[in-house]
């Protein structure tokens, strides 16, 4: 028992007495903030009537679209972006009712561009898709 004591005071003197050599204190870490990545939703597909409107639209140079209901006017945006300037913006028409709830779809009617030629009478075709929200 007189050892370990003996032996404890040894030790508290040792680590109290000043050493000869002046030491900076150690570094603390500093916490560096990384800058999260934005995270971002998976991209959902495009629904398959805005696929296909736009397919149509490609294809035919006479068609065009007129987009009807309250939504009509981002869904021509993205149309617009999605085509990469393949297709005029003026074939593609958007039409907003103010006064339809938000969360009706929006309606896609196709129809041929009436020629200013005499005798170029063409019939409106009309075809009626509907994109889910």
């Amino acid at each position: 028992m007189v050892r370990r004591a003996a032996l404890l005071l040894v030790l508290a003197v040792l680590g109290c007495a000043p050493t000869t050599t002046t030491q900076a204190p150690p570094e603390q870490p500093t916490a560096r903030v990384e800058p999260e990545p934005a995270r971002t939703q998976p991209r959902r597909p495009p629904p398959p009537a805005f696929v296909q409107a736009l397919a149509e639209l490609e294809r035919n140079p006479n068609l065009c679209l007129r987009l009807v209901g309250p939504r009509a006017e981002p869904v021509r945006k993205a149309m617009l972006r999605a085509a990469r300037g393949r297709i005029d913006e003026a074939r593609i028409v958007a039409e907003t009712a103010s006064t339809e709830p938000v969360v009706r779809n929006v309606e896609f009617q196709f129809f041929v561009a009436p020629t200013t030629a005499p005798g170029g009478d063409v019939g409106l075709h009309t075809i009626h898709a509907y994109m889910p929200q």
